[in-house]
């Protein structure tokens, strides 16, 4: 059967092409050649104007470039992991441009169209086919089970399982508290001699502080700081600062 490569008579969004012309001999396509691993067997082609094609049929090697280092080397071609063109041609490992090939330095992609240029160039490239393929078959096997569930409740039908209540246990009736014992009054230690430093302090002191919502700048008298008469935290400030351990 031929293979027609003219326009199409629709265009992307879906309208309708008037056609205005009929097919030509121009637009005549050739089968497609579904390059597979084997021998090398390349075919030349006469195409329009004189120039040629070079089909390979069979190849059992490629040219693995680095895009790093633009070193090319030829390595043989291992197996056809998948081809993304088509399903059919990932079962029959057929090799076009974009399939994922397994070569002797690991896995690599084809870059070239095999079937028109005679030859395959491939670029290394980092995946884990183990793992692309078990979430392959984890989706196939969760959609088969969703499925396997549709079809028994279809044929079960809407009738519901008759759904049995456990028994709810009562609370126990709660204890009597018992009542509380009493524990001694513990004795009031010793102040320790040197708990309370001898430290000699002006009449007057100058407290600066700027807290967080206020400002106090000022002086201030012990009598002051002993009645409590300013801020607790400028009162710990001065203690700190004259190393003071108690006010009393």
């Amino acid at each position: 059967m031929a293979r027609w490569q003219g326009l199409s008579r629709r265009t992307k969004s879906g309208a309708r092409l008037k056609k205005h012309h009929e097919k030509r001999k121009a637009e005549l396509g050739r089968p497609e050649a579904q390059t597979i691993i084997g021998e090398p067997r390349v075919r030349e082609v006469r195409t329009r104007g004189g120039n040629h094609k070079y089909r390979a049929l069979r190849l059992d090697y490629c040219n693995l470039s680095d895009p790093n280092t633009g070193k090319a080397e030829k390595v043989r071609i291992l197996d056809v992991e998948s081809n993304p063109a088509n399903k059919e041609y990932t079962r029959r490992k057929v090799m076009t441009k974009g399939a994922l090939i397994r070569t002797e330095k690991g896995y690599a992609i084809i870059t070239n169209r095999p079937g028109q240029e005679g030859f395959i160039a491939a670029v290394p490239t980092q995946i884990d086919v183990d793992a692309t393929q078990q979430r392959t078959i984890s989706a196939k096997k969760k959609k088969r089970q969703t499925l396997q569930r549709k079809k028994v409740g279809s044929a079960a039908g809407t009738q519901k399982k008759p759904t049995t209540k456990k028994p709810v246990a009562k609370p126990a009736a709660p204890k009597p508290k018992a009542a509380p014992v009493k524990k001694p009054a513990d004795k009031p230690k010793a102040a320790a001699a040197d708990e309370v430093p001898t430290v000699t302090v002006d009449k007057e002191i100058v407290v600066a502080y700027k807290g967080r919502n206020y400002k106090f700048d000022k002086k201030i008298s012990m009598k002051d700081l002993k009645e409590k008469k300013v801020p607790k935290i400028v009162k710990d400030k001065v203690a700190e600062s004259r190393e003071f351990k108690s006010w009393s």
